[in-house]
């Protein structure tokens, strides 16, 4: 698994990151702030208290993802994306039907 290149620090709002593969980048409290994550894969990361306002999350890979303390994450934002029964969801979200399929 290569590594991709993101900006310098952790700041990537409105960032378009669309198609990456972020797992092996330190995303934990990341400003993603509008950021186009369009299809990445995130699967297994821990986000820690990133913010997700406004990030558009259509077809992100989420299995396994650490999201129960990050900021703004929104229930149409969870069914956009795809995940699993391992993926860490804040308490306030329901984890989507589709999810629960093998």
């Amino acid at each position: 698994m290569s590594r991709t290149q993101l900006p310098d620090g952790r700041d990537l709002r409105r960032a378009d990151l669309a198609g990456r593969d972020l797992r092996c980048e330190d995303l934990v409290d990341a400003d993603l702030r509008g950021a186009v994550l369009l299809g990445v894969d995130l699967r297994g990361v821990d986000l820690g208290a990133a913010s997700l306002l406004g990030a558009d999350l259509r077809g992100a890979r989420l299995e396994g993802a650490e999201l129960e303390r990050v900021w703004f994450l929104t229930q149409p934002q969870i069914g956009a994306a795809r995940g699993d029964g391992a993926t860490l969801l804040p308490p306030r979200l329901r984890r989507p039907q589709s999810w629960m399929r093998p």
